[in-house]
């Protein structure tokens, strides 16, 4: 029997390469535990989306319905050159974000189930990130209280359920400002280790909603 997700590999759209207005985050959990956040900036309707998910089937499926610009994935994208840390949670450290070594216990099955998903969706052309959302909120001074009502007063959209929708959508906002710019990438040694995308600290967040709402 195919693999539905290997499938997807045959339905490469352009549209994915053209920027659509839209950003999906995912507050990535193992799957079957039915707590992956996902959230969905829409900036052409203007609205936002959120749910929770469980398996990696209906995660790709509802990321490729969406047609965004980007996927921000809260998940270690890249293994470590040597040890459990990469370069990237040295920076981190060095700029007061606290990241969780990649391969520290539970840490590595969710760092090798999430290079799958974007191993995935990087096949049919879609963009992807790897974002921290506490890191983001830090940077931008705010909490997640403050985060939602920014987007509640801009957007229209469901009320949030847990705290991982919450997360999915700081995640996608995350891919919002990569797609205008206001973010920086913390490298790490080489293309193994991936990057962690984070917001400038001089991003007005509220300028940048303000033409959606």
């Amino acid at each position: 029997m195919r693999d539905p997700i290997m499938a997807t590999r045959d339905q490469v759209n352009p549209f994915y390469e053209q920027m659509s207005g839209i950003y999906v985050g995912i507050d990535l959990a193992l799957p079957g535990r039915r707590r992956t956040g996902v959230g969905v900036l829409n900036t052409v309707e203007p609205m936002y989306f959120v749910n929770t998910l469980s398996s990696r089937e209906e995660l790709v499926s509802f990321a490729l319905g969406q047609k965004p610009s980007f996927v921000c994935i809260d998940a270690p994208l890249g293994l470590p050159r040597h040890g459990f840390n990469r370069l990237i949670e040295i920076k981190a450290r060095k700029l007061g974000l606290r990241l969780l070594p990649p391969l520290l216990g539970s840490m590595r099955l969710l760092t090798m189930y999430g290079i799958q998903v974007a191993n995935y969706l990087r096949q049919v052309n879609i963009k992807v990130l790897e974002v921290h959302p506490t890191s983001t909120l830090k940077v931008l001074g705010m909490d997640r209280q403050g985060f939602m009502r920014i987007i509640t007063s801009s957007l229209r959209g469901p009320q949030v359920s847990n705290v991982h929708e919450i997360d999915a959508l700081v995640s996608a906002f995350t891919c919002l400002l990569h797609d205008h710019g206001c973010t920086e990438a913390l490298t790490g040694y080489g293309d193994d280790e991936g990057a962690l995308i984070i917001p400038r600290s001089d991003c007005e967040i509220q300028v940048l909603l303000r033409g959606y709402a």
